[in-house]
């Protein structure tokens, strides 16, 4: 019986030192909050919708070319009831617009938020349905960037 349990054990050892490779590739992955504010958020008037650009300087050509890079929104930040969701991200959101005669009515929209990334950077779009923007302001949302490379 001791014997089968050295041969075994030899086995196992065998196949481990055979199985290390010196040419095997790190793994690395790289989570980043990215934090925007409402005054943050810019308006391009030409896409007509509200952007913010981030610097990140560990988005390196390596990275970018052969990593994999994505942005979740999330949400309850700081609570047990925090989640992500991946972007892009519709939401069905109302607003009660002034009728300015002491009424309001209803103005149902959706809001979109989408990403692009580059080398050393990272910019969050919002645009909403009908580029409707009268006092609209997407308002503090924080994004999490995550790479793996």
């Amino acid at each position: 019986m001791k014997k089968y349990v050295f041969i075994c054990l030899l086995a196992i050892l065998a196949i481990g030192f055979t199985s290390c490779n010196k040419d095997s590739v790190p793994f690395h992955k790289e989570t980043i909050d990215l934090v925007v504010k409402a005054d943050n958020w810019e308006f391009d008037e030409g896409a007509n919708m509200f952007f913010c650009r981030f610097e990140v300087p560990s988005l390196t050509e390596k990275v970018y070319n052969y990593g994999e890079v994505s942005v979740s929104r999330e949400y309850n930040t700081g609570t047990q009831n925090a989640y992500q969701v991946i972007l892009p991200e519709t939401t069905y959101q109302a607003v009660d617009l002034d009728n300015n005669d002491g009424t309001t009515t209803p103005y149902y929209y959706q809001q979109h938020i989408d990403y692009a990334t580059g080398i050393g950077f990272v910019e969050v779009f919002c645009t909403i349905s009908d580029f409707f923007y009268e006092d609209f302001n997407p308002g503090n949302m924080l994004f999490r960037l995550q790479m793996s490379w």
